[in-house]
């Protein structure tokens, strides 16, 4: 059964390139398009990974981390901030926040696949 990926994007454009990338690699993908459809999708089906934009209408991808992260239902899920907040410092805020790891954008998404490759096959490892 393959890995079910949970991709959060508000730009339709990223949705259809990485749907595809990760469909190829061989993930079943479940997408949404602001943190409300995130969350409502937890719920519905709990993800192996999430790739979560940081801003995104409705519900930002900060306060789905902190949801997810203060729920014991989801804790566990990893969650990559996949965002274009690319300066100095922002990394170091996301990881704070409590993504378990962070894909800037825009990247290439061979990028993208091998940080989605990385922490699934870091499940269960020892921190």
């Amino acid at each position: 059964m393959p890995d079910k990926i949970l991709l959060a994007d508000d730009d339709e454009d990223n949705r259809t390139i990485m749907r595809l990338a990760l469909t190829r690699a061989g993930y079943a993908v479940t997408l949404a398009q602001d943190g409300q459809e995130a969350m409502d999708a937890v719920k519905r089906e709990v993800p192996d990974l999430i790739l979560l934009d940081l801003s995104m209408p409705r519900v930002t991808g900060w306060e789905v981390v902190r949801w997810l992260k203060g729920d014991p239902r989801w804790r566990d899920i990893p969650v990559l901030a996949y965002t274009a907040h690319a300066m100095n410092g922002d990394e170091r805020l996301a990881l704070e926040a409590g993504f378990d790891g962070y894909v800037p954008k825009p990247s290439l998404p061979r990028r993208t696949l091998e940080a989605v490759a990385a922490r699934l096959a870091a499940r269960g490892l020892p921190s």
